[in-house]
Formats: C-alpha cells, sequence, structure tokens
C-alpha cells in the first residue's frame, strides 16, 4: 500500500501546483488593476494592526487584487493581509476566502487552510478548486474518510477535473479500496493521460 508520505506528496504536487498555476494567471491580469503595492514587511509576519485599520471604503475586490499580486510575489503574509482585508469589506467574499486557502497551503498551515477552504464551499457551494483544497488539507492531516468526501463533492461538481480523480484515485487506495482506484484511474485516462500514469506508478511502488 502507498505509504503516507507518498500519497501525500502526489496529491500536493498535482493539486496545489495547479491551484497555484491558476492563481499565477488571475494575477497577470490583476497587476494592470490592482492598486500600488503597500510597506513591505521583511520580518514576514502578518500585520495585524494594519489589517484592523485600512479604508473601508476600498472594494474587496481591490484588496483581493492587491493579495494576488503579492501572492504572485512569494509575498504569503502580505497576501494573507489583503485577503482578510477583502473578507472583512465583504464578508461573503468566497473568492477571498479561496485566497485564504492557498496562501495558508503554500505556507502548509494546515488547519487555517482547511478553515478558508470550508469557508469558501459554504458561501460557493460550486467552487471545485476549493474542495479539492479541503481534500489535500485532510489528507495532510491523516483525515482520509473527509477528504475522499470532499474530493466526490469536487467532480459532481466539475466532472472532468482531473486533479480531483487523481486525488480520488490515490485516496481509494490508500484506503484499500482497489476497485474504486482503478475506476478512477479509468475516467482519468480520458481526461489527463500523465496523472493516469502517475497513479498507475504510484500504486505499482506501493504494492
Amino acid at each position: 500500500m502507498i505509504s503516507g508520505f507518498d500519497f501525500t506528496r502526489a496529491v500536493l504536487i498535482f493539486s496545489l501546483v495547479i491551484a497555484i498555476f491558476q492563481f499565477s494567471a488571475v494575477s497577470t491580469f490583476s497587476k494592470a488593476i490592482a492598486s500600488p503595492a503597500r510597506e513591505y514587511h521583511p520580518e514576514g509576519e502578518v500585520n495585524r494592526k494594519g489589517i484592523r485599520n485600512f479604508n473601508i471604503y476600498e472594494s474587496a475586490a481591490t484588496f483581493f487584487s492587491q493579495g494576488l499580486t503579492y501572492y504572485d510575489q512569494g509575498r504569503w503574509h502580505e497576501a494573507i493581509e489583503a485577503f482578510e482585508k477583502a473578507a472583512l469589506v465583504e464578508p461573503d467574499y468566497a473568492l477571498a476566502y479561496f485566497g485564504l486557502g492557498i496562501t495558508y497551503s503554500r505556507l502548509e498551515f494546515w488547519e487555517k487552510a482547511l478553515a478558508s477552504f470550508a469557508k469558501t464551499v459554504a458561501l460557493s457551494p460550486y467552487h471545485a478548486e476549493a474542495y479539492l483544497g479541503l481534500g489535500v488539507a485532510y489528507t495532510v492531516l491523516g483525515r482520509n474518510n473527509d477528504a475522499l468526501e470532499v474530493c466526490r463533492k469536487a467532480v459532481q461538481v466539475k466532472p472532468e477535473y482531473a486533479q480531483a480523480h487523481y486525488a480520488l484515485a490515490l485516496i481509494y487506495f490508500t484506503l484499500g479500496d482497489q476497485a474504486s482506484a482503478l475506476e478512477e484511474w479509468r475516467v482519468l485516462k480520458k481526461l489527463d493521460s500523465i496523472l493516469a500514469d502517475e497513479v498507475i506508478r504510484l500504486i505499482s511502488n506501493g504494492e
């Protein structure tokens, strides 16, 4: 059977990479509309005072765009500040919580990532990427049954979501359900041959 380390590493590589790629793509556009970057905090700590004291008349979208820019620059803690401001201005802004989930995942703050992704899907029940983010967080925290449930939800929402089928295949195999793992592999073969081959390689190495 696949070891916990191998499974976690595989899911992280193929789910977080795609999420980071999506964020980077959006960030390219956001740079054209984002406000100028604010003071950079080299100590790498979230400026909680700055989160409390900000111009409430700036839109949540403005803060979200700032967060994307900071994220794209690798300024993780400043990205968190910006996304939190977006959520304070507009508490129902699901993308702000998704941004927090992705950034916390990048920092490996898995409990916070889980809470952020959970808030995202509570506000936006058809956000497949957030369900997969939840699945990754649950997996890292050793909650494979919960990971299975949310990854199933991801493919219900987005049936051709290859990364979610990949995660499902590995979760099923880890839980000892090889038949279901192979069924996910068959689906994956039609969607992404590279990921399908990776599933077989991991299963073969883990047996």
